[in-house]
């Protein structure tokens, strides 16, 4: 009786341990929620204070300007600045479901160069100001991957518009795609300004903007790029080069 006595006693310990670490964990998962709500919240917090006071200050002069000129002029800007607000809004909450895994990858087969040229084309391609020489070197066959099609789309999109922004008048912005292996490796490099150093690691983090570049932007495009390779466990990173900037990452080909 007190052999089967101890045995009970011992699994409902073992229960109660169970149970206990599953609470810990529980606890610590909604900590973690309220925490990155609250940080979602901080961050919107922040970034519309800059264009809610544009909104409010050209709806104050609508009151009272008695142009039509101006008064056109002043909806578009209000109008530009709640397109701004929207765009800002819904990256935000992608990004937000991509790093507390409430948006998961759907995983197909494509061809990786048919989608480097259409996000590409889309980008650079008769761009009216647009001042710069483009070089790209890609493989003439089809080469396949196996991951998330819409989200590597994105990936591309940043980095490609990243350069787009960041080259300089009449330099040359390159793209290539080559093959080592079982992998492909991604690059694009702009001529233009160099990165400090010490500011590398920090253009991956949210909202991290370089005080002294020629464009606005929501500071956001290469966070949403991390978080898509790492999710991947794809290496990805961005160097300076002797003249300019080169941003890359690798993944496995599909058989």
């Amino acid at each position: 009786s007190l052999n089967a006595m101890a045995e009970n006693l011992q699994k409902a310990l073992t229960r109660l341990e169970e149970a206990n670490a599953q609470l810990a964990q529980d606890v610590e998962k909604e900590r973690l929620l309220l925490a990155e709500r609250k940080e979602l919240v901080d961050s919107l917090s922040h970034e519309m204070k800059t264009p809610l006071s544009i909104i409010r200050a050209y709806a104050e002069g609508l009151q009272d300007e008695a142009d039509d000129g101006k008064k056109q002029k002043y909806a578009r800007i209000i109008i530009s600045e709640t397109e701004h607000m929207n765009d800002l809004i819904l990256t935000l909450l992608d990004l937000s479901a991509l790093e507390s895994g409430a948006a998961t990858l759907c995983i197909t087969r494509f061809d990786f160069v048919e989608l480097l040229e259409t996000a590409a084309g889309r980008i650079l391609a008769n761009i009216p100001d647009g001042d710069f020489e483009l070089q790209y070197e890609l493989p003439e066959q089809k080469i396949f991957v196996q991951t998330d099609k819409q989200r590597m789309e994105q990936v591309l999109d940043n980095l490609i518009l990243n350069a787009r922004k960041n080259v300089r008048p009449g330099g040359i912005l390159r793209l290539e795609l080559t093959m080592d292996g079982e992998m492909l490796h991604f690059s694009v490099f702009n001529q233009g300004r160099l990165i400090p150093e010490d500011n590398l690691p920090k253009i991956w983090t949210k909202f991290y903007r370089d005080s002294n570049a020629s464009y606005s932007g929501s500071g956001l495009g290469l966070s949403i790029v991390a978080q898509i390779l790492s999710m991947q466990n794809l290496p990805y990173g961005a160097e300076n080069m002797d003249d300019g900037v080169r941003f890359f990452f690798s993944i496995t080909m599909a058989k």
